[in-house]
């Protein structure tokens, strides 16, 4: 079935019950009218459908766990809008975030193609903060990605909106003219991926093809953020593996030669510090790095089209990459 809106917005689930409510709740309050909103499970377990049956919202049940890559790519295939807005569900909105957004992209050179809001992080939904979760994604020389502010106290962080390498994934708002521009003909998000790095992943070719991104402080959410700094241990082990092998894969795919030989120093030096980290502490994350090895023929075809068809240059792109904290 398709949907004509200005704005779709897709949420992924799996095993999601603790959240999902609280994160449907803020969508179907928000003032904006032109959203087509549904949510895409990915073979839940426990009773995420029922709540999302309950409450009356658009649900595409999928057989088996295919990935948040995959999931997001039937939702972009399947329903057609000027923007979509991929929203994890352990988020809530405030009432304008999606007519903030849709106010901001409208105004903006249509080589905009992607815009983020100001995300505060939560422990628990319904909570308020005054610290900042993201306000977009940022990379850094020794290609480790970040969240711009993240952890930072409000009152000590830049407002004003400006241009940022891309959104974080977690309430990503994309115009759909861009993802069509950036897919490789097998979705815009890389499957292979599965999960995790794949929002930095659409940043980096965005970039590459020209397409801006705008960070838009008036639209606000909240966020748990389970997987950051100080917390890995406690994240599954597919996750902590798949996080590591899609570093690589970001790198392979997207980078370029000169910029990698001008941060050589940076990435050679943090790369030593994971692979010790991964021989000491964390050996089944070794298995990254063959899961790597086994794939560069694939990798190498994908970056032959990102690289053939990049619009932007070295001089333009080594702004994306800097040496110190954004």
């Amino acid at each position: 079935m398709k949907h004509a809106a200005r704005v779709v917005i897709q949420t992924v689930t799996y095993n999601s019950a603790h959240t999902i409510k609280a994160c449907i709740s803020s969508v179907l309050k928000q003032r904006y009218p032109g959203i087509f909103f549904v949510v895409i499970d990915n073979a839940s377990s426990d009773n995420t459908q029922a709540i999302v049956k309950r409450l009356g919202v658009r649900l595409v049940s999928l057989p088996e766990n295919i990935g948040y890559a995959a999931a997001h790519n039937t939702g972009i295939l399947r329903f057609k809008s000027d923007y979509v807005l991929t929203l994890n569900p352990d988020i809530t909105l405030d009432r304008d975030f999606v007519g903030n957004l849709v106010e901001a992209m409208d105004k903006e050179p249509r080589d905009t193609g992607s815009a983020q809001g100001l995300l505060y992080r939560v422990e628990h939904l319904g909570e308020k903060s005054n610290t900042v979760d993201s306000m977009g994604v940022y990379m850094n020389a020794a290609r480790r990605q970040n969240l711009r502010r993240a952890g930072v106290r409000i009152q000590h962080a830049a407002m004003a909106p400006e241009h940022i390498f891309g959104p974080d994934g977690s309430a990503a708002f994309y115009r759909r003219t861009m993802l069509q521009d950036i897919s490789l003909g097998n979705g815009v998000f890389d499957e292979d991926f599965f999960m995790h790095k794949e929002d930095v992943d659409v940043c980096w070719r965005a970039q590459l093809r020209g397409w801006k991104s705008v960070f838009v402080p008036s639209a606000v959410g909240y966020h748990i953020r389970t997987f950051r700094p100080g917390r890995r241990t406690i994240v599954a082990s597919g996750l902590r593996i798949a996080a590591l092998r899609n570093r690589y894969y970001l790198i392979v795919k997207n980078d370029t030669a000169l910029l990698w030989i001008r941060d050589l120093p940076w990435i050679v030096f943090y790369d030593l510090g994971i692979f010790l980290y991964v021989l000491l502490r964390e050996r089944e994350s070794l298995l990254s790095y063959w899961l790597v090895m086994i794939n560069i023929p694939k990798l190498l075809v994908k970056r032959a089209v990102i690289q053939r068809s990049r619009k932007a240059d070295v001089g333009y792109m080594a702004q994306w990459f800097p040496w110190r904290r954004i």
